[in-house]
């Protein structure tokens, strides 16, 4: 009950305004309440135009829009000066600081779409930013909850991600609409790339554009320390999600700080609330003008502190909390032997959890093919280890390859594939809602080697289609790689004496459809119970470069929290089944007799399947006497 109170005054206070006097003496800084601005009236703005100097420009106020969101106002400006004239309302500006006559009355926090030949924007009036910092005393109470996509990430651990994975996993946080339109709306906050080449930038426009993010390149600073003067009103800072050899993070501005508290953006970046991200400080490069939306291209410096609540009107920041984040080491080693190493930190908070391994796997993308020679077919051994807060470490290793299909291939898709693999594991890691460890350290190690290695499995022989317990089953197998090559493996498996079956079920396959087939039979297999048994889950996971072989017979048996307890007695089966039970049981529809995995130097893709026939002993029959049919019986 309490709980739901202390939601309902959380609900409550987003549209209640606070005591004028009360905002002056914390904040230390005397403000204008919405109610005593009118039209007409002028002030000045306070932003960075370049490097980490404060410029200020004038503004105009238009009008009042009322309810512009339900219970809340926003302030219709008009910008004037030179460079506002010139640039307009600049991705970047968000959170600039209005005063009229010293007195604070918001932030520039919005503008209209493209094309727009006045610097016309709206503002986000103070009261409203300033009750942000209330939002600190419910943080614990707003709980993100992330296992609704877990399956997802699993499934994508054990059979690979498909085209439209990540783009399903990013829309699970609110999206924006894109600023082509001509309505009044948020300022899309430049996204700012560190050590990304164009290449690699556009293939995340479209997808961060839903975000409400201006794509756009940028650097950071060699050393990151010490850079420029202390954080005030009308300094750039930027939300950081990824620092060091490579770099993103979004940029605005600075609207209000007093000893270690701020007030930023104006606006939401994600709106999720309580959140704990690095806050840094930023350089502007320079402002790209531009009649679509112009925007600040900046650098990132130096980490000062968190943001810690991400609301509707704006982002609260505290330089006395410093932000968890995980350090990531990637290693890579060219076809002629040349060795990189890079070097960058990963936030980590449990409000970005399903867009945290996204970041990873962009990040990686660009170390792992930038130290490349060209854009061949090429392939790719990885081993990685994710180490975690209570002592564990999770290690795991497999190789990829570009595939060519239909006399195209797609360059460096191996370095992508062996992203994915490393951001799904993390994913899988922390959007589950167990009780679980903090990830604390990522490694990465890789090698590349020359050429397109894939190989599909093309034929099957056996020596015998029915065979009895106890005799030996012989097998041919045939690959064929994409250069029509044919590697051929002998395998042999003997039939349990004591075997009690009328089939056997035989699957040669590569790791990711044998697992497919397995969750599609299966599926609570892979439902983990507990954070053990996911990690039990990713260790057993099937490699790339290896071929299965897998023998199957119909089973009775059942799935016990994760275990499998195979050819259970009927009689245990229904004590099991039984509805007094504790656990979560679930029934086995098949049960592995024999698996056996053969490393080879290939990615194998493709399944066969072969069924055998049991020949069971027949019962002893006696000359002249017939079986005698079961009779029904009778009770009196």
């Amino acid at each position: 009950m309490k709980k739901i109170i202390l939601l309902t005054l959380i609900l409550l206070t987003e549209f209640i305004y606070i005591n004028p006097s009360t905002a002056t003496d914390s904040w230390g800084v005397p403000i204008m309440p919405l109610k005593e601005v009118k039209p007409g009236m002028k002030g000045i703005g306070k932003t960075v135009f370049y490097g980490h100097e404060i410029e200020e420009f004038g503004f105009e106020v238009l009008e009042i829009v009322t309810n512009f969101y339900p219970q809340r106002d926003i302030i219709l400006v008009r910008l004037t000066g030179e460079k506002a004239e010139k640039n307009g309302v600049v991705s970047g500006m968000s959170g600039s600081p209005l005063y009229i006559d010293g007195k604070l009355i918001g932030a520039l926090a919005m503008r209209f779409g493209s094309f727009m030949t006045e610097p016309i924007g709206g503002a986000m009036p103070i009261q409203d930013m300033l009750n942000i910092e209330d939002k600190e005393s419910f943080r614990d109470m707003e709980i993100v909850q992330n296992s609704l996509i877990l399956p997802q990430y699993i499934k994508s651990v054990l059979c690979g991600t498909d085209v439209t994975f990540w783009t399903n996993i990013s829309t699970t946080l609110p999206l924006t609409t894109s600023a082509e339109n001509q309505t009044l709306q948020a300022i899309r906050s430049p996204l700012v790339f560190s050590g990304f080449d164009q290449k690699n930038l556009s293939m995340y426009t479209d997808l961060f554009d839903q975000f409400g993010f201006i794509v756009t390149a940028g650097g950071s600073k060699a050393d990151g320390k010490n850079s420029g003067p202390d954080i005030q009103p009308g300094s750039a800072v930027a939300q950081v999600f990824i620092s060091g050899d490579l770099g993103i993070e979004a940029t605005g501005t600075v609207t209000a700080v007093n000893e270690n508290k701020l007030l930023a953006f104006g606006h939401y970046i994600f709106n999720l609330g309580p959140i704990n991200l690095p806050l840094s400080k930023a350089d502007i490069l320079a402002v790209l003008p531009s009649m679509m939306g112009s925007t600040k291209m900046a650098v990132s410096t130096e980490i000062i502190g968190a943001f810690r609540q991400d609301r509707l009107a704006g982002l609260y920041g505290d330089l006395s909390a410093p932000p968890k984040m995980i350090p990531v080491k990637v290693n890579f080693e060219s076809i002629a032997n040349e060795k990189k190493e890079f070097n960058f930190k990963m936030t980590l908070d449990r409000s970005l959890n399903n867009l945290i391994p996204l970041y990873l796997r962009i990040a990686l993308i660009q170390a792992l093919t930038s130290g490349r020679l060209s854009g061949s077919l090429n392939s790719m051994y990885m081993n990685a280890s994710i180490s975690l807060s209570d002592g564990r470490t999770l290690k795991f290793d497999d190789f990829f390859s570009t595939k060519q299909q239909f006399g195209f291939f797609a360059p460096g898709s191996d370095a992508t594939d062996a992203s994915d693999l490393v951001a799904v594991i993390l994913g899988t890691l922390l959007v589950n809602d167990f009780s679980k460890p903090d990830v604390t350290e990522i490694n990465i190690n890789t090698k590349e080697v020359a050429g397109e290695n894939v190989a599909k499995v093309h034929t099957i022989w056996q020596d015998k289609t029915e065979a009895s317990p106890g005799d030996t089953l012989n097998f041919s197998i045939e690959l064929k790689t994409t250069n029509g090559q044919i590697i051929k493996l002998k395998k042999s498996y003997k039939v349990p004496s004591n075997l009690e079956a009328n089939s056997l079920t035989i699957f040669i396959s590569s790791a990711n459809s044998l697992t497919n087939y397995e969750i599609q039979t299966n599926r609570n297999k892979f439902v983990p119970v507990d954070f053990d048994n996911i990690l039990s889950i990713l260790e057993k996971r099937r490699k790339n470069n290896n071929l299965y072989i897998q023998i199957q017979i119909r089973d009775t048996g059942l799935l016990l929290e994760g275990e499998e307890l195979s050819a259970l007695p009927p009689s245990v089966m229904n004590v099991m089944n039984s509805a007094g039970t504790n656990g979560a049981t679930n029934k086995l529809l098949n049960r592995v007799l024999f698996e056996e995995s053969v490393p080879t130097d290939y990615v194998i893709s493709g399944a066969k399947r072969i069924i055998v026939r049991i020949k069971q002993p027949q019962q002893a029959i006696i000359p002249g006497i017939e079986d005698e049919k079961p009779q029904p019986v009778y009770w009196y």
